[in-house]
């Protein structure tokens, strides 16, 4: 697993300073505060889910096809070693792929679902960061309904996506007894 610093590095070593970087730090911010906020209730690494959700996106470096980026960014992280990493990036389209679409897609013949808990926060945490900002989940998935419109196979993992954040949210907001929304949103206030 690689450190903090070390997902940091990548990131500017494969983005520079493109404004997809911000969206990636944002986005790892705000899975770090849902993971404070579970804490006391889950054992789930704050700053694990920062260095997985930093990387989530890496794969814009190549592309910024709303599938196609997770596919190149599992390629580029498995290529350097980093499997857990490239795992979340193949995982975190759609809420993850199974075996049949991952293989559409030039990944290996096998699932890309997220299991742990740290790999399905950060699919929620990016479903809840529209660029640099915090959105609710309905608004988010809007926007990118209405953005990728002519797209039925990414429509298609979108509404699984979002129907797999609800129920994560209604979940972690049932352990936790706060909105996992007004979570990431504080985050963004103190930043």
């Amino acid at each position: 697993m690689l450190t903090r610093d070390e997902a940091l590095s990548l990131l500017r070593q494969y983005g520079g300073q493109a404004p997809w970087t911000a969206h990636c730090i944002a986005v790892a911010n705000a899975a770090r505060a849902i993971g404070l906020s579970i804490g006391n209730h889950d054992s789930v690494d704050p700053d694990t889910l920062w260095t997985l959700a930093v990387l989530h996106d890496i794969g814009r470096y190549r592309t910024h096809h709303p599938i196609a980026h997770g596919v190149e960014g599992y390629r580029l992280l498995h290529g350097l070693g980093h499997d857990t990493e490239a795992f979340v990036c193949a995982s975190h389209v759609g809420f993850g792929l199974q075996a049949d679409e991952a293989v559409r897609h030039g990944l290996p013949a096998r699932d890309f679902i997220p299991q742990t808990l740290e790999e399905r926060i950060v699919p929620l945490a990016d479903l809840l960061i529209d660029g640099v900002c915090p959105t609710a989940l309905e608004v988010r998935t809007a926007s990118l309904r209405e953005r990728y419109a002519d797209d039925t196979e990414f429509l298609q993992l979108l509404n699984r996506a979002s129907t797999q954040a609800a129920s994560l949210m209604a979940e972690l907001e049932a352990r936790t007894g706060e909105p996992i929304e007004q979570v990431v949103r504080s985050v963004a206030r103190s930043s």
